[in-house]
Order: C-alpha cells, then structure tokens, then sequence
C-alpha cells in the first residue's frame, strides 16, 4: 500500500541532498548522540532515502535501514548499488518490525520520523524488541513544545522573534498550513512532551541525554528562529 512519502519521494530526496539547515543543526548532535560506532549494528528507522544510513556506515556501523516506502526504499538501494556501502534496506513497519530479528541491534537511530508514525507505543515497543541488552535508541523529532499544530512565528519591528502556541494539548494528526513543506505535504501526529517521555519509560527505557539544538553561524544566518527557539529535539534511551 502506498504511503505519503511515496507520493513526493523525489521531491523529498531533492529536499535532503539539498542540505538544509534542518539537517545541518540536527545530524551533527544526532551523532554525537548515537557515539563510538565502529564495528556496531544499527537499525537506521524509518530510512527514507537513506541519507543517515549512509552517514553511519561511514563511520563504521554495520547499517540495516527499514522503511515502508517503497519509492524511498527503491531510491536508497540505487544509491547502495552505486556506491556500496553493505547498507541493507528492508520494507518493513516500524510499528512491528516483523522482519527484524529479536535483539539484532546494539542501537537503533530514528530521525525526524517518530511522530509520522501513528502508534508510539507500538514503535517503542519494537524497537526495544529489536535492541540487545543495554542498546540505545537515539532519536530527533520536531520539538512538541514549539511544533505543535498551528503555532505560528512572529517577527515584532524590532526584529524581536517569538513562537506562538495556542493547542500544545491537542494530540493527534494534523498538517501544517504551509503545502510547500513536509508537514503541509504528509501532515504529523502531534503529541506532548510528556506523552514521549512517559511512553519510552513505560517500555524500559532508561533516559541518558537529551538536546535542544540552537542554531549558529551560517544556519542561524539561514534560519534565525533557530537560534531564538529549538525547533528539534534529540534524545537518547538506554534499554533497561
């Protein structure tokens, strides 16, 4: 069955080769998150075209990059094929991760994608199912405090920036009025920061770090909201 992200994956891949000051403020930290990875198995969730997968591998991780996109999927292999990397790409769910093994990973990497999928439980629950004794599961989302549906920026004549939120409570499904963007174009689940926190300990995870990337230099220059309120959040979680 078709997903979202097939309807406008070259779109996406165009979006993610292009550099933007998303990535630029959130891989760096995600790294340094994730730590040593020579010679590790990592499960890269939800892979899309395979932008992270790559990245790991680089530095020496043994990559399995799961995804329900197909188009994303088929987009990540080309690449694979080009230029190998021993990244294997399975279709999978990552609500089930049927097609995983149990305890086949030392960490498990998920960026930007945790809330594109509708059941966070579900989810956290495969993923500890995939993880070996003491793994870590490193992750990114849009920051639920400021992303949420409808909050809006403003810029005051002074140049002053602020971040406006009126329904942080409101979980569940929504898309962004902006069609230009990923969430104007496949929408996200909103869920409070608690709700995260909650639902990764409940499944026997253990907190270890936490970021809220600002923005410097050339991002900044970019994107100078980013610098004034984190749009992101990064997190790491030890399997107890």
């Amino acid at each position: 069955m078709p997903t979202p992200y097939d309807v406008i994956a070259r779109w996406y891949d165009a979006q993610v080769r292009a550099h933007s000051p998303a990535n630029a403020l959130l891989v760096p930290p995600l790294l340094h998150l994730a730590g040593e990875l020579e010679h590790r198995q990592l499960c890269d969730l939800a892979c899309g075209e395979g932008h992270l997968a790559r990245l790991l591998a680089a530095r020496g991780a043994q990559v399995t990059g799961v995804d329900r996109s197909a188009e994303l999927l088929a987009l990540a292999r080309q690449e694979e094929a080009q230029s190998p990397r021993g990244i294997t790409y399975v279709a999978d769910d990552a609500q089930t991760l049927e097609h995983l093994p149990e305890a086949a990973f030392d960490g498990v990497v998920c960026h930007l994608a945790l809330m594109d999928i509708p059941d966070l439980a579900a989810t956290v629950q495969a993923v500890r199912r995939v993880l070996r004794p003491r793994g870590w599961f490193v992750f990114s989302l849009t920051h639920p405090c400021f992303q949420a549906p409808h909050a809006r920026w403003h810029t005051a004549p002074d140049g002053t920036i602020r971040r406006e939120v009126s329904t942080y409570f409101d979980e569940g499904f929504w898309k962004s009025a902006y069609p230009g963007g990923v969430r104007g174009q496949v929408g996200a689940y909103h869920r409070t920061l608690s709700t995260y926190m909650r639902t990764l300990s409940e499944a026997g995870f253990q907190f270890c770090d936490m970021y809220e990337p600002q923005a410097t230099g050339a991002v900044r220059d970019a994107r100078s909201e980013y610098g004034v309120i984190p749009p992101f959040l990064l997190m790491r979680r030890t399997r107890a």
